[in-house]
């Protein structure tokens, strides 16, 4: 972690589970629980969420971290997005991260799944999305994979010479999620006359960011909750096939607000705010259905 902060200071609701009030309680330094607030309808094992100050900041982020130790579930498991089904443990991360993001930028060699221990610490097997008692993904509406098959085409699927070809800023693949971010939420509609900034301004510059484009599609094949959400392989294909599509609108976004051509700071950017909606604003279920309400 390089000490981002987006986690503490993203303005969106922090549970705390009630084994850990009394270790924040411990560390808070403060005279009451004015830290804690009420969450409507929320799960019996949580006492409420963490209060947030005026700025949409964690009350306990900045300088010392001083509850950083007994932080709730939640903040420990971000930036990983867990899969738990028969064959195991299967962790990839939002890019939502600045660390995360700055990752895919770094040469790491050949995009590759591989063998670690579990990324949170405490945690033998991470929270994620359970489907240990699921089925193996469909390969087509009438046919189901081997976990074996699945496993083996996850791996083939993350190669690069697997990726799409498509480099356009069309929007009909961006709508999707936009509109599976459910209410009160809300994410900016494309901007007018995309298509022709990203002719001008954006597609020359794209072949150049090529392996970073792969490492963050491959991260949308693997451990994808769509497998068993959705429609099996062909969903999982459809979220690889959107979040491109997201990401080249971000990044012609970000390259209109900056006025000139597109390089590694403002994709970096593009790709946060790409898994800030794919990840954290859009609904999951909605976005691996293939439909929005």
């Amino acid at each position: 972690c390089r000490h981002g902060g987006v986690c503490c200071s993203s303005g969106w609701p922090i549970p705390v589970e009630r084994d850990h009030v009394i270790p924040i309680r411990a560390r808070a330094a403060r005279a009451d629980e004015s830290w804690l607030i009420p969450a409507i309808d929320a799960p019996a094992e949580v006492a409420g969420n963490l209060a947030l100050g005026p700025d949409g900041h964690c009350v306990f982020h900045g300088p010392g971290g001083a509850v950083h130790a007994a932080r709730p579930v939640s903040c420990a498991h971000f930036p990983f997005i867990g899969l738990i089904d028969a064959r195991g443990v299967h962790v990839t991360l939002s890019h939502y991260c600045p660390t995360a993001a700055s990752m895919l930028f770094d040469d790491y060699g050949p995009i590759e799944i591989v063998e670690g221990p579990s990324p949170v610490a405490g945690f033998e097997i991470p929270e994620g999305l359970g489907a240990r008692e699921s089925l193996p993904p469909l390969a087509s509406p009438n046919r189901l994979m081997t976990f074996a098959a699945f496993s083996a085409w996850e791996r083939l699927a993350i190669s690069p010479a697997a990726e799409a070809q498509s480099i356009s800023a069309d929007t009909v693949l961006f709508e999707h999620p936009r509109r599976a971010v459910p209410a009160p939420w809300s994410w900016r509609a494309a901007p007018p006359d995309i298509e022709e900034h990203w002719n001008a301004f954006v597609a020359s510059a794209w072949p150049r960011f090529a392996p970073v484009v792969q490492r963050y599609r491959a991260a949308h094949l693997f451990a994808s909750w769509a497998a068993y959400t959705g429609d099996g392989i062909p969903a999982v294909l459809r979220a690889a096939d959107t979040a491109l599509a997201v990401l080249r609108v971000e990044a012609t976004r970000q390259d209109l607000a900056a006025g000139g051509e597109l390089d590694v700071e403002l994709l970096k950017q593009a790709i946060r705010h790409s898994d800030l909606l794919l990840v954290h604003y859009a609904d999951p279920r909605v976005l691996s259905s293939g439909t929005t309400p």
